[in-house]
């Protein structure tokens, strides 16, 4: 009967532990939770999101192989769009001429993405003569 008594005695001591790391994992869970709304995501109203109507298509360098790129630019207020509207041609034709002289192995990996990202992103900032172009963002990037 002792042994019975001593077995019992165990799980229960052993049941109440786990309820108490239970307890304290849950507490903890919520502080995180707590923390997080504490300090809401800020988000600049000013910012644009700035979509080319149409897909760029272009044969890659040296390739029989097509790039089909769809591009928006983040824009820091609404003033950089209307002047990004109003040289969306010379825009567009430096893209073009960009991407056109990109091989394969430019644009392989994720790698070869950031670099086009960042190539495009330089020459849009040096046409505009502003940094107010703060990202450049592939929805669909294609190449076959």
């Amino acid at each position: 009967m002792k042994k019975n008594n001593i077995l019992l005695i165990a799980i229960i001591v052993f049941l109440i532990l786990v309820i108490a790391i239970a307890a304290v994992f849950y507490a903890f869970s919520l502080n995180k939770v707590q923390n997080t709304s504490d300090n809401p995501i800020k988000i600049d109203k000013d910012v644009v999101m700035y979509q080319f109507d149409n897909a760029f298509i272009n044969n890659l360098k040296e390739s029989k192989k097509l790039l089909k790129v769809t591009i928006s630019l983040e824009l820091a207020n609404s003033k950089v769009q209307e002047l990004v509207d109003g040289r969306k041609p010379e825009i567009l034709n430096n893209i073009n001429l960009i991407v056109r002289e990109k091989t394969e192995e430019d644009l392989a990996g994720a790698e070869g993405q950031k670099k086009l990202q960042k190539e495009i992103l330089g020459a849009i900032r040096k046409m505009l003569s502003t940094e107010k172009v703060m990202n450049v963002y592939f929805h669909e990037f294609i190449v076959q």
